[in-house]
């Protein structure tokens, strides 16, 4: 299906965030694909432009701050025309991972214990130990998240997160497999193959997602049947609570007795060469092009309210 062949389509990407030349790149990747698939596609990029008054449907490309937070997501309903991915109410709600850790805690989502802060600290809270990991409360691909082991690190990195953040998250390390699940809309909701992912750094931080060789991905996952089969549900149940629509990827870590706890939820999960969602596409058979139509054929005009 072509519902928007023939249609004027913006590929927004670039932006203000840390995650800026990935987006960019995402972007390039998607216009591309629809280029040779012959559709009339043009790159905007809101640090240059924000005017979409001559075009007829967004392709969201935009990772992080702006993109990922509600933000782009506003602008775009005011011009009233449709857009790739996720609401601006869902958008917000799974780009805070404040409000996402209460929405998972609430609807009993597995997750890692946390606690929100909002000065550097020297010791850790009493029901921590070490090691924990210290993370900003609305960036994206592990931008400024670091494990910490002693308390000299504990302070040096929560400073460095109050100063930048204000506010940040302190979490519960769980030990076992970094697995990601991919979710598209084909118009149903479907989770792609399981991939694991095995970093040659400590964890899965900027530098191994976006380093060609710094990653071993394992697609499927080494998991059982029944995992795999748990995992996926997971995956949907809190893409599916979170109101996500089109495209996303539901972050993991898969403990051997405690199973799946949920990290976070990517609304805009990146397009790049080696990134995780094309990856996943194509052991499912799909192709990179046929992806990039699937998630332009679920653009909508975005009319939800926001309620958290």
């Amino acid at each position: 299906m072509k519902k928007f062949f023939g249609k004027k389509i913006a590929i927004i990407s670039g932006g203000f965030s840390q995650e800026r030349e990935v987006s960019l790149r995402s972007g390039k990747n998607v216009y591309n694909a629809l280029k040779r698939l012959g559709y009339n596609v043009t790159l905007v990029d809101p640090a240059i432009s924000f005017d979409l008054a001559t075009f007829d449907v967004a392709f969201n490309m935009l990772h992080g701050f702006f993109g990922e937070d509600g933000a782009i997501q506003a602008i775009i309903e005011d011009y009233k025309i449709p857009v790739t991915g996720s609401s601006l109410a869902a958008s917000l709600k799974t780009q805070n991972k404040i409000i996402s850790k209460v929405f998972f805690d609430r609807h009993k989502i597995p997750t890692a214990t946390f606690k929100i802060c909002i000065q550097p600290l020297t010791t850790l809270p009493s029901e921590f130990s070490f090691p924990v990991f210290v993370k900003p409360h609305s960036e994206g691909s592990s931008v400024d998240v670091y494990i910490i082991h002693d308390n000299d690190d504990l302070f040096n990195k929560t400073t460095q997160l109050t100063n930048h953040y204000s506010t940040y998250l302190i979490e519960t390390y769980i030990p076992g497999k970094e697995i990601t699940v991919g979710i598209i809309q084909t118009p149903e909701i479907m989770a792609l193959p399981i991939l694991e992912l095995q970093p040659k750094n400590t964890f899965y931080d900027y530098h191994a997602k976006y380093t060609p060789g710094m990653t071993t991905f394992v697609l499927p996952a080494t998991l059982s049947d029944e995992d795999t089969v748990n995992v996926k549900e997971v995956a949907i149940q809190a893409f599916t609570l979170f109101g996500c629509s089109g495209f996303g990827r539901v972050d993991m870590i898969f403990h051997p007795e405690r199973g799946a706890h949920v990290l976070e939820i990517n609304t805009v999960p990146g397009m790049t060469d080696t990134s995780d969602l094309p990856a996943q596409a194509k052991e499912a058979g799909i192709s990179f092009e046929t992806l990039v139509e699937y998630i332009l054929n679920t653009a909508t005009l975005s009319t939800q309210k926001i309620c958290v």
